[in-house]
């Protein structure tokens, strides 16, 4: 497996997309947290007086949901450098060239898998190093408290880094694989409100990229999150196992892709 990611890090290496996208994600998730941090969004109560609506507590271990919830906007750019990666392997016949050089149809796309979580690693690994400089910069306290949410980082990482390659899979041109992905995302969003605040029923754990998304809360201050507790949620565990399902799915759909597919 791992001479299968050597070959995509070979194909990435002096690729300037894959710079760019990487650099739009770190800058964009960095710059949204300062935001959010040093000018919250604020809104008026009312004598000349504004209170804040999103939370700009970053110390820990409030800093790990915040992160996670920003991380769900921005890891759209590593999703369409994913997306760009395997379609062009179909457009310029990289994939075909491969199985005529010995390799197998599933040794294209496990070392896809393999990309898939090196990337998830890395931006892990980067969301933490960011998280540890904005909790110890602004307050402190114990890393650790809430740390699980750094691995439900990874989880929506896998989960929406997987759906977009399974997209790619099918479609196999890049703008229209983006287009659906971002109508995606939109529309499930939607459902998703749509059903828990006119239904007051959640649904969010059975839809593919929701099930992740919700399992970070939106970073309230305490007076809004009061406000938005009696909407419905799906319990923690429900969300982790779905948001594994839905991965496995992807793989399993992707495998009977390559096998049935003509390349």
């Amino acid at each position: 497996m791992i001479h299968l990611l050597k070959i995509e890090w070979l194909k990435l290496k002096k690729y300037r997309t894959f710079y760019i996208l990487s650099g739009l994600f770190a800058s964009i998730f960095v710059a949204i947290n300062l935001v959010m941090r040093t000018a919250p969004i604020s809104v008026n109560i009312g004598k000349g007086m504004k209170a804040s609506l999103l939370s700009d507590t970053y110390s820990f271990s409030e800093v790990w949901n915040n992160l996670g919830y920003y991380y769900g906007w921005a890891i759209i750019f590593i999703c369409v450098l994913v997306i760009v990666n395997i379609c062009n392997e179909f457009s310029f016949k990289t994939q075909r060239q491969h199985i005529i050089d010995g390799y197998h149809r599933l040794d294209f796309l496990h070392g896809k898998v393999m990309l898939i979580l090196a990337i998830n690693i890395a931006l892990v690994l980067f969301l933490i190093i960011v998280g540890l400089i904005f909790g110890y910069t602004n307050g402190g306290g114990n890393p650790m408290h809430r740390a699980d949410k750094i691995f439900h980082v990874f989880i929506l990482g896998l989960n929406y880094i997987s759906f977009s390659a399974l997209v790619a899979l099918f479609i196999r041109r890049s703008g229209l694989s983006i287009m659906l992905l971002l109508a995606f995302v939109f529309v499930e969003h939607i459902i998703s409100m749509v059903s828990a605040m006119k239904f007051d029923t959640a649904i969010m754990a059975y839809l593919p990229l929701e099930s992740s998304d919700a399992l970070f809360t939106m970073p309230l201050n305490p007076l809004a999150k009061q406000a938005t507790d009696m909407i419905p949620q799906n319990n923690l565990s429900t969300l982790l196992i779905m948001s594994g399902v839905f991965i496995f799915l992807y793989y399993v759909i992707a495998r009977w892709r390559m096998l049935k597919a003509d390349l």
